[in-house]
């Protein structure tokens, strides 16, 4: 008879913005002491094209092909609930990898769009949803910097890191 490899699951991931699958690829490969510690349980995306390549990849996390905005989290807490039962020892994470066309310098001089440097802020629903006990954020250096546009898409020199401070305060 072959023996399953319990797994020791001590961190379970709900992926926002999760795109192919890298930052859940990574989180599967982790290992302690030679055994799996962390499992990526959900995950979001408003692509559909990243959605299917993330489920081939991942075909046992429970995928929302659906803008985090307006995403109702039911099903996703239900779930997310479950696993914790599954592995009771389990610290739950938030991992978003934010939007970052919009902050980032290879935009180059393009007009921003407001919209999308908002996405930061529907954060916050999720952390109020599932109390995690770690949030990992990913973004380019420029995020730092986030303030208001003016109504040509430009950032405003003078309010230039003023939206990141407040964000960070509120994340805090």
């Amino acid at each position: 008879m072959k023996s399953i490899k319990k797994e020791n699951v001590k961190l379970i991931y709900i992926d926002l913005f999760c795109g192919a699958g890298g930052t859940s690829t990574g989180v599967d490969s982790a290992r302690y002491k030679g055994s799996k510690c962390a499992k990526v349980v959900t995950c979001v995306n408003h692509d559909k094209n990243a959605i299917e390549s993330h489920e081939s990849n991942h075909p046992k996390v429970l995928h929302f092909t659906e803008d985090i905005r307006t995403l109702e989290l039911s099903s996703m807490i239900e779930h997310v609930e479950k696993m914790k039962v599954i592995y009771p020892d389990a610290f739950v994470v938030l991992w978003a990898s934010l939007e970052c066309t919009n902050f980032s310098k290879a935009k180059g001089g393009q007009p921003r769009n407001a919209d999308s440097r908002t996405l930061a802020e529907h954060l916050f629903r999720y952390i109020d949803a599932f109390d995690p006990h770690y949030i990992k954020i990913e973004n380019v250096e420029e995020f730092m910097s986030w303030g208001d546009i003016d109504e040509y898409g430009k950032p405003i020199s003078m309010d230039k890191g003023k939206s990141y401070e407040k964000w960070v305060y509120k994340i805090k």
